[in-house]
């Protein structure tokens, strides 16, 4: 094989993914780069085709997405994070619940092994759910498949919420705007944002952690903007690339099934979903109504989703990015926290 042909199959990947971001934007639908790509791929992929993108090309989206959250911090976002203790905790306790449910629902509607059930019913972090599953006795297969079929169901209904629960006005889908700044001030903080994003990569790479990718680049593009070394903010075009990248990367994931294993499988995962949502709804409805906080990042910070998905919904629609990524990275590392001190306790590793 040659060593180009995986670049090769990536672009075809994103030429299909980048074609159903156009189809969304002719439409007038919302995330047309999230959701659009995501769509058509998905299609293409449960058809029969064989997509790929490389991974350096996703470890690059997640890293420059990593970098775009960070630069939504400043010196008010460092101001209101005490002020952020009750909903960390309120998302922390929705996790447990989402968890509970999803396992129970599994459990019972599925026939899973009660291990795969478990691991197919955490809220989120499926790149490293899947590494820590190859560990047991699971089926990572039923775990992709779970995790994504929830995402989908996720990614669509949040706008459709925003718009008539929370009246948050959405977006029109348009072209990104490809003019780049090219002043000496503009020049340095691209050259800064690109260290951030490399040397978070490097860093991901050295400590062996996946979610590092997304992870890093946040922490230093947050230190960059909050401590007033720039201003600079990652152009749109570029930001329209990662997030193309990214659904692509989702919609591929169905590669290998076919609409026998969504039916069966998938469709659970669906309504788990769809009921996880609501139950996001329920509760930023509540805190929204009793601490007088703004329904639209609370909804984004309560969702079960991962964190580089919620992450760009909240770039695209707007909606306080660096709560919303300071959340959701709290809470996958809980997660992975709480997850291997579980398994570390109760269940050893397969030999």
């Amino acid at each position: 094989m040659s060593p180009f042909t995986p670049y090769w199959k990536g672009l075809l990947a994103l030429t299909i993914g980048a074609s159903g971001a156009f189809i969304f934007i002719y439409l007038g639908m919302s995330l047309p780069w999230v959701l659009g790509s995501m769509s058509a791929c998905a299609i293409v992929s449960l058809c029969g085709y064989q997509l790929k993108v490389p991974s350096l090309w996703r470890s690059g989206a997640l890293a420059t997405i990593g970098t775009i959250l960070g630069g939504s911090f400043d010196v008010d976002t460092v101001h209101a994070l005490p002020s952020w203790s009750i909903s960390i905790g309120f998302m922390l306790l929705m996790t447990v619940c989402y968890l509970l449910v999803s396992y129970q629902i599994l459990s019972r509607w599925s026939n899973m092994s009660r291990l795969t059930a478990m691991f197919s019913a955490v809220p989120g972090g499926l790149a490293i759910v899947s590494a820590i599953s190859e560990m047991y006795n699971a089926d990572t297969r039923r775990i992709a498949l779970s995790h994504s079929a929830r995402l989908v169901a996720l990614l669509i209904l949040v706008p459709i919420i925003l718009k008539f629960i929370g009246q948050h006005a959405i977006p029109k889908s348009t072209l990104p705007s490809f003019s780049i700044a090219i002043d000496s001030e503009s020049l340095v903080g691209y050259g800064v944002l690109s260290l951030c994003a490399v040397a978070g990569l490097v860093l991901a790479h050295l400590c062996r952690f996946p979610t590092g990718v997304l992870l890093f680049p946040i922490i230093l593009s947050a230190t960059a903007h909050a401590s007033g070394l720039i201003t600079t903010q990652v152009p749109l075009v570029i930001a329209s690339i990662a997030q193309t990248i990214l659904g692509t990367s989702i919609g591929i994931r169905f590669v290998g099934y076919r609409w026998r294993d969504i039916f069966y499988d998938g469709w659970l995962s669906i309504v788990i979903g769809v009921l996880l949502a609501l139950l996001a709804m329920s509760a930023a409805l509540l805190l929204s109504y009793v601490f007088g906080l703004d329904f639209a990042p609370l909804l984004l910070v309560f969702l079960p989703g991962g964190a580089p998905e919620v992450g760009v919904m909240a770039l695209a629609l707007d909606i306080d990015p660096a709560m919303v990524a300071s959340h959701h990275m709290l809470r996958l590392l809980a997660l992975v926290g709480g997850i291997s001190w579980v398994l570390s306790r109760y269940l050893p590793a397969k030999p």
